[in-house]
């Protein structure tokens, strides 16, 4: 089933997340990063398929889609074919111009969401070297533009009394969404800003008691959706980001056969008919990955 695909145009970023993937990898492995950016060609063949009114996330697991060298290109292409877009930024460094040239190529149907975690005297606490000033032209530009466009915004202890504030200031600036996104990425590089209101989402609490037991209530795969279909910035079909964390990809038959599901050799239709793919949909319970990203929550 395909509702959707979560396309990661580069794992190249600007930024220091403490919760990043990225940032935690690189901590780790410096060595071993390599910078990627999505071939053009290669992905559109490997989309095989009517993109019509099919939803492209634009958003990094690893980077940020703004800072592939050729974005303008792939946007108007997948706009081209009838894809519908949301492209999830930091928004820092890009000039009006650039912007400009986004919001032209975007209708009413995409959707532009900036992530920013604080206010402008205080969102570097967590989004490390992110620049507010080219943050504002480009909540700007698309403000006025015709597309939809969100502000999101992740409570921790620096900011959670700040909320009000930002939800005025994203008024101010033209944004016509403020989506307050409580967070599960607590670990040892982020304990340190954890909220003190409660502002805690739900799943933490579930992944920590899998941390302790490996036991689990039932899973709720995001992938069963059909939306979360995910291309890696360095080409790779995997079910979903989380499956391509490098805390888990090697566990999963997408990143022991890693070349299987190259988007350079294969196309999106002849990955999902493979034995092995179809293998996994039928036993996610299996899999580490899933138990951990995807537990089933009380209200679901």
């Amino acid at each position: 089933m395909i509702n959707g695909f979560h396309i990661e145009l580069t794992n190249i970023c600007t930024l220091k997340c403490a919760g990043c993937a990225r940032t935690q990898f690189i901590d780790m492995f410096s060595k071993n990063w390599v910078n990627h950016s999505l071939n053009i060609s290669d992905l559109m063949n490997f989309l095989d398929i009517d993109l019509t009114n099919l939803e492209i996330l634009l958003c990094g697991h690893y980077g940020d889609p703004i800072y592939h060298p050729d974005f303008h290109n792939i946007l108007s292409q997948l706009k081209s074919r009838g894809a519908r877009t949301k492209i999830i930024t930091n928004g820092s460094y890009k000039n009006h111009e650039w912007w400009d040239k986004t919001v032209s190529l975007l209708d009413s149907q995409d959707t532009v969401q900036f992530s920013v975690d604080g206010l402008p005297k205080n969102f570097t606490t967590y989004r490390v070297n992110a620049d507010w000033e080219s943050i504002e032209i480009g909540m700007k530009v698309v403000g006025e533009s015709i597309c939809n466009s969100q502000w999101s915004y992740i409570p921790f202890n620096y900011n959670e009394n700040n909320i009000e504030e930002a939800r005025e200031l994203c008024k101010r600036l033209g944004i016509k969404q403020f989506i307050v996104k409580k967070s599960d990425r607590w670990d040892k590089y982020t304990d340190h800003l954890k909220p003190n209101n409660n502002e805690i989402g739900q799943r933490y609490h579930n992944q920590q008691q899998w941390k302790k037991t490996t036991t689990i209530s039932g899973i709720d795969p995001e992938c069963s959706r059909g939306r979360d279909h995910f291309i890696t910035a360095d080409g790779h079909y995997t079910p979903c980001c989380y499956s391509a964390d490098f805390r888990f990809y090697y566990q999963t038959p997408f990143g022991k056969n890693k070349q299987k599901y190259s988007i350079k050799d294969n196309t999106i239709s002849s990955v999902l008919e493979d034995n092995t793919t179809i293998d996994f949909y039928d036993s996610l319970e299996n899999y580490k990955v899933c138990q951990f990203n995807c537990p089933k929550l009380e209200n679901n």
